[in-house]
């Protein structure tokens, strides 16, 4: 009897087994070796074929697939190596009289590409304004209001003070002064009531008594009224106590706030895709809007791509494994910002997105793309960060930012005993998601449907 793999779907086999890990039981392959578990990611997500010869060849192994096959009990399928970016696309015909020009033009002028990509071969295709921009700003698109229920949440002071936090400098001086009118204003109404308006004065208009209260709640003391009886002692002390606490967080809050390194990092509203010396490349610009005024030093950019994973557990039920990847750029780090710094990721072979097209699986599993900025600000020694999030729509394949206008003005300082000229670069940050269409290698689409939706693998050999 030959062995099986697992059914999916039900019985005692493992659906998950075929994108988590081998058990100890799994047979080894023909070389006495045991597979290799799959790992979670998005190019080991692209192996992943549920036609049978693939399934029967990932199960059991294909360490001696360059065999004829003979007495394995199942057919031999013929292994193909994966090929380089440059492999793939290079020049196809280049002639040894050819010079360095004719091969480079050669290269970007053939329309098509054929190359094999975690075993399987893919067709590229020189491609130009694939996608358009969306309609919708990202903002819009990616905002996504995240609540938290049933959990261990801090105290309600704790809870207060993230919120007063989360204003800004000016919003948060009109929230005190309207606080500090309207505790007045209640306190001065207290003291109306009381006999004498809580002064022993019965001609004191409400007017009088809210400059009383003013005066008692900034400590300003003139002395032209003071509070008579036991019932104005106590509100003195309450309005005195509230004040101080008012004026204490206030001044906490203000210190924090003008401590609290800012950093104005602006990043493009798109992600461009396109051939950088014919290399297909992911390209995003980011810029210090600040400039001068907010300088920013060691700079340290990251950009990472989350997706989902569907997959079926022992009882067949669909669940969804959540995995970032982080995309390595070619250059990451600088000792300062600069002015439209475009931020590019190669998509080679060692890229996760490699081969992939992204309105098919795997890569339409893909749900944002995140670039952190991480820097010093020159003025305070303290670090800050930076974030911005895209999604698929915000690719534009086929598309290359423009060159953002950059112009030389001579400045002139008067010094005693003479004069200095000093040049000044202006940079247009208005153009910073300005496009263009631009040529890059794309993969057509397979046809393949998505993982989940395939029909479920056969079993082949004999019962």
């Amino acid at each position: 009897m030959v062995n099986r793999p697992p059914a999916i779907g039900g019985g005692s086999g493992r659906q998950d087994d075929v994108l988590g890990d081998f058990p100890q039981d799994r047979p080894l392959s023909r070389s006495g070796h045991r597979p290799r578990a799959q790992q979670w990611s998005l190019r080991n997500l692209h192996k992943i074929d549920t036609s049978a010869q693939h399934f029967l060849s990932n199960y059991y192994g294909d360490d001696d697939e360059s065999g004829s096959g003979a007495g394995s009990g199942h057919p031999s399928s013929p292994v193909l190596d994966d090929q380089s970016a440059y492999e793939i696309f290079k020049g196809p015909e280049e002639n040894d009289g050819d010079t360095a020009k004719d091969k480079l033009w050669r290269a970007h002028q053939a329309p098509m590409r054929t190359g094999v990509v975690d075993g399987k071969k893919v067709v590229f295709e020189l491609l130009t304004g694939v996608t358009r921009r969306p309609d919708r700003s990202r903002d819009e698109r990616l905002a996504v209001k995240h609540e938290v229920v049933n959990s261990d949440q801090s105290s309600w002071d704790v809870r207060v003070r993230f919120w007063l936090m989360r204003f800004k400098l000016v919003r948060l001086t009109w929230i005190f002064l309207l606080s500090f009118v309207l505790v007045n204003l209640l306190f001065a109404g207290f003291f109306y009531a009381l006999d004498g308006h809580g002064c022993g004065d019965p001609d004191m208009t409400y007017a009088n008594v809210f400059a009383f209260t003013v005066q008692t709640s900034t400590t300003i003391g003139y002395g032209g009224h003071s509070p008579q009886g036991v019932v104005a002692d106590v509100l003195v002390i309450i309005l005195s106590f509230l004040s101080t606490l008012m004026n204490t967080l206030f001044a906490g809050l203000l210190f924090t706030k003008f401590v609290t390194p800012l950093v104005n990092v602006q990043f493009s509203d798109v992600m461009c895709m396109h051939n950088v010396n014919g290399v297909p490349c992911l390209t995003v610009r980011i810029g210090n809007a600040d400039g001068r005024l907010n300088r920013l030093t060691d700079i340290n950019v990251r950009l990472t791509c989350s997706y989902h994973i569907p997959y079926r557990d022992h009882k067949g039920d669909e669940r969804q494994f959540h995995q970032s990847e982080e995309l390595r750029l070619l250059s990451n780090r600088q000792h300062g910002m600069l002015p439209g710094w475009e931020l590019r990721h190669v998509l080679d072979e060692t890229s996760p997105l490699f081969g992939l097209h992204f309105d098919e699986h795997p890569a339409n599993k893909i749900q944002v793309f995140n670039l952190s900025v991480d820097a010093v600000q020159d003025l305070t020694k303290s670090s800050v960060n930076s974030q911005a999030d895209y999604a698929l729509e915000d690719i534009l394949i086929g598309h290359a930012f423009v060159d953002l206008p950059k112009e030389a003005v001579a400045e002139g300082k008067r010094k005693r005993g003479g004069s200095s000229t000093k040049t000044k670069v202006v940079v247009d940050y208005s153009r910073m998601s300005e496009t263009e269409p631009y040529p890059v290698w794309y993969p057509s689409q397979t046809g393949v449907y998505d993982l989940e939706e395939k029909p479920q693998p056969k079993e082949f050999g004999p019962a």
